[in-house]
Formats: C-alpha cells, structure tokens, sequence
C-alpha cells in the first residue's frame, strides 16, 4: 500500500515542483525572476501561475503617478524593466517590457497587476524577482489602485 500512495503522491510533487522552479535569469527556474528573454512568452497563457488583483480605483480618486506610480517603478522595477538595461542586468526581465513611460505602464498595467500588486482578489509577489528587495504589502495594494485608476 504505501508504494501505491507515492504513485498518488508524485504527481503533485513534480507540479510543486515545477511551479516553484518557475524564473531563473537565465529562464532556466528557480532563480526568482521571471525569467527568459522570450518576450512572446505571456503569462496569461498559465493562469496558475499570477492572478488578477482585483484591486479597484477609490471613488475619492487614487495615486497618481507623481504622488506614487513613478517613486515605485523607480524603486522597485526600473532596475531590471527599463530600456536603459540590458543583457544580464535585466535578471530575465524580458526585452522589450520596460517601464520607463507612463504609456508604457498603462501598456504593461495587467502584467504588472497579476505579478505585483494586492488586492481583494489576491496578493501576487512574483516580482520583483527575489534578489531585489520587497514593496511592503501597503505599497502593493497602493500598485493595484493605481493601476486600476489607469496609472494615471
């Protein structure tokens, strides 16, 4: 019998597995980021692996890029997503997906909503990539809003 409940046992245990081995710098998994250079890799295609934060946009109005967006892109993801980095310096952040514009973050709104940001639908941590520090879960749920306010 207990050989018949690790044959249970293993296929969840290999899909741990591979979720946990998820990023690299080198896209190979188990670095921390997300990742690759395939910029034609989207996550929406593996739903398992972020989800929509649900976060809403206060009816009293939410942040604003000059009073928060910009100070957390800065701090927390021009490292990496910025035109201005390239190569290893990336730390797999895929070419192309940079933060450097307002446009270019209303661009890339629901990528960094469902990697970063908190909210009544959930907290997604994926980024930045572990070798970076964290935003404090407030500057997450303050992410969702201002993203769901458009980034203005």
């Amino acid at each position: 019998m207990p050989s018949r409940s690790l044959s249970r046992l293993f296929p969840l245990l290999a899909l741990a597995g591979l979720s946990l081995g998820h990023g690299g710098s080198d896209g190979s998994g188990g670095g921390g980021g997300c990742g690759g250079g395939d910029s034609d890799h989207h996550h929406d295609e593996d739903p398992g692996h972020t989800r929509a934060s649900g976060a809403v946009c206060p009816s009293s109005g939410g942040p604003t890029g000059a009073d928060f967006g910009r100070a957390f892109m800065e701090k927390h993801c021009l490292s990496c997503h910025s035109a201005a980095v390239t190569g290893a310096a990336r730390e797999g952040a895929p070419a192309g997906m940079d933060f450097d514009t307002p446009e270019a973050v209303r661009q890339w709104a629901a990528a960094i909503d469902t990697h970063s940001a908190a909210g009544p639908g959930g907290v997604n941590t994926a980024m930045p990539p572990a070798s970076r520090a964290a935003p404090a879960m407030d500057e997450r749920l303050k992410l969702g809003q201002w993203l769901a306010c458009g980034a203005p």
